[in-house]
């Protein structure tokens, strides 16, 4: 059974079993994680919080963010924009639009779709625009394509394999894009968004 757009499913990572100490309040120690200096630790810190939901992540997880280069695939930056952009989504708080919006930009499409897919559920119309924009700049084509059956050769890390296969299942919908998806949560039909010549 594949897992909702709501909830993480079965075939994700579970997070308790690599951060078993983190006593009754997870989220503080989970934050910390988030500076860490290992990469790896970062990006399962943000895929904790966005399983906990807790609004004290935000902030952090903004700060985590940095969509200025094109990340190539396997890289642990690149995960780590993915999985703390999700988990901005999943949390739904007003305070990461700006950032998400600064995604839609990017020369990735992967940032592209997850950042689209956040500000579709946090549902702020300041992202309405932006969307367009990025509708607009034509075909939309992801290194990371949903539901793969196993790792790739640049994944030789199968948790990350796992994460991102996770996040990638409930945020990636085809046949539309994630920005299509957006801009339907936002009251925005895409079919609005093409200006005719």
């Amino acid at each position: 059974m594949s897992p909702s757009p709501e909830e993480p499913g079965e075939g994700c990572w579970d997070w308790r079993e690599e951060f078993s100490d983190l006593g009754d309040d997870p989220v503080p120690s989970l934050i910390v994680k988030l500076g860490d200096e290992n990469p790896k630790v970062r990006w399962k810190a943000a895929f904790s919080l966005g399983n906990l939901g807790d609004a004290r992540a935000v902030d952090p997880l903004i700060a985590s963010l940095d969509f200025s280069r094109p990340y190539a695939s396997g890289e642990d930056a690149f995960t780590l924009n993915m999985v703390a952009a999700w988990a901005l989504g999943r949390l739904k708080d007003p305070r990461a639009v700006e950032p998400l919006i600064g995604a839609l930009s990017s020369t990735c499409d992967d940032f592209v779709w997850i950042a689209a897919w956040a500000l579709g559920e946090i549902g702020d119309t300041r992202a309405v625009a932006p969307l367009r924009a990025a509708l607009q700049r034509g075909e939309f084509e992801c290194v990371w394509a949903p539901g793969r059956p196993s790792p790739p050769e640049e994944f030789p890390d199968r948790v990350e394999f796992a994460v991102l296969d996770c996040v990638t299942v409930m945020t990636f919908h085809a046949p539309e894009t994630p920005i299509e998806r957006a801009l339907e949560k936002l009251g925005s039909a895409p079919e609005q968004t093409v200006n005719p010549q």
